[in-house]
């Protein structure tokens, strides 16, 4: 077993610590890793994904690129957190986003028939595929929420406090297009805020 399983497997462990080892030892059989370069694709739009990924190490960005050629960037993904579009993943169809290494990246594959098969042979891993969905439905809700109810400044803020590791590995323009500014809006914004810390 390589180390990037190991470490997904002890990740599965911590949150459903009641899974048997014997049972962890059934699912890594037909897990795969896949080792990306900096800006390489994991998924590309308009393909269907046919894996779902852990990111063990590393940094994804997933981003739409719109009728003119604008990319926006939707969600980053850091080490400790899944790497698919769930409909794609699931019902089979094409995934709208691209998902794109910002760092040398390892993955840990898993089919979404594995899964399956998972769930219906040992009843305790089901518990598992729920907390993988409702994780992706969270983050999913929050980032829609924001634009509903934050202005750019109480994004701004919120990212700093869920990813406080990201904000050097990321490029500014990057981090506009994630908030949905300008990068004069971001500079106001952080100016603000310098100021009012220094208070």
């Amino acid at each position: 077993m390589n180390e990037e399983v190991r470490i997904y497997l002890h990740h599965i462990k911590t949150v459903c610590p009641e899974l048997p080892e014997d049972q962890l030892l059934i699912f890594s059989e037909k897990l795969t890793v896949t080792m990306l370069n900096k800006n390489d694709v994991y998924i590309a739009a308009g393909h269907i994904q046919q894996h779902g990924g852990f990111l063990v190490k590393g940094l994804l960005r997933a981003f739409h690129t719109d009728d003119l050629g604008n990319e926006k960037n939707i969600y980053f993904i850091p080490e400790g957190e899944y790497a698919f579009h769930y409909a794609s993943f699931m019902d089979n169809i094409p995934s709208p986003l691209t998902f794109q290494c910002l760092e040398r990246s390892a993955i840990v594959n898993f089919t979404a028939d594995h899964l399956q098969n998972m769930y219906n042979e040992i009843p305790e891993f089901q518990k598992y595929g729920r907390m993988i969905v409702e994780a992706k439905l969270k983050i999913q809700q929050q980032r829609l929420e924001s634009f509903l109810f934050q202005n750019a400044e109480q994004r701004y803020v919120d990212f700093i406090s869920q990813y406080p590791q990201l904000f050097n590995r990321i490029s500014i323009s990057q981090l506009c297009s994630y908030l949905g500014v300008e990068r004069q809006t971001l500079t106001r914004i952080r100016n603000k805020l310098s100021k009012s810390t220094k208070i």
